[in-house]
C-alpha cells in the first residue's frame, strides 16, 4: 500500500469518526469507501484497530486506578459515536481500561 493509499484511508477513518460522532446510527459505506476498504468487515477491521491504537496511546497504567476509569470514561465519551458504530455492526467491542499487551 502506498503513502497516498494510506492517506486516503486514515482520512476516510476521520471522516467516518466524524459522521459517527454526528450521530450516525449504520456503519457508513460507499463507493469511496469500497475502492479504499473493499468490504465492510475490512473497514470495521480498520476502525476496531484504530480505536486500539487510540486506547492504548491514552490510557496510562501508571495512573491510579480512580484517574485510569477517569481516563477511560473520557476516552470512550470522546469515541462514543464510532464505539456506537461498531456495537451496532456486530456487537463484539469491548472496552477495556488496561491497552492490551503487545505480542513479544
Amino acid at each position: 500500500m502506498s503513502w497516498t493509499e494510506t492517506h486516503r484511508r486514515w482520512q476516510a477513518l476521520r471522516e467516518i469518526e466524524t459522521l459517527a460522532n454526528a450521530g450516525a446510527e449504520a456503519l457508513p459505506w460507499n463507493a469511496e469507501y469500497a475502492d479504499l476498504f473493499g468490504h465492510p468487515d475490512h473497514l470495521v477491521a480498520a476502525l476496531r484497530y484504530r480505536w486500539k491504537l487510540t486506547r492504548d496511546a491514552q490510557l496510562d497504567t501508571h495512573l491510579t486506578e480512580q484517574a485510569l476509569e477517569e481516563q477511560r470514561r473520557r476516552l470512550v465519551e470522546r469515541h462514543a459515536g464510532v464505539l456506537r458504530l461498531l456495537r451496532a455492526y456486530d456487537g463484539t467491542v469491548v472496552v477495556t481500561a488496561q491497552p492490551e499487551p503487545v505480542p513479544a
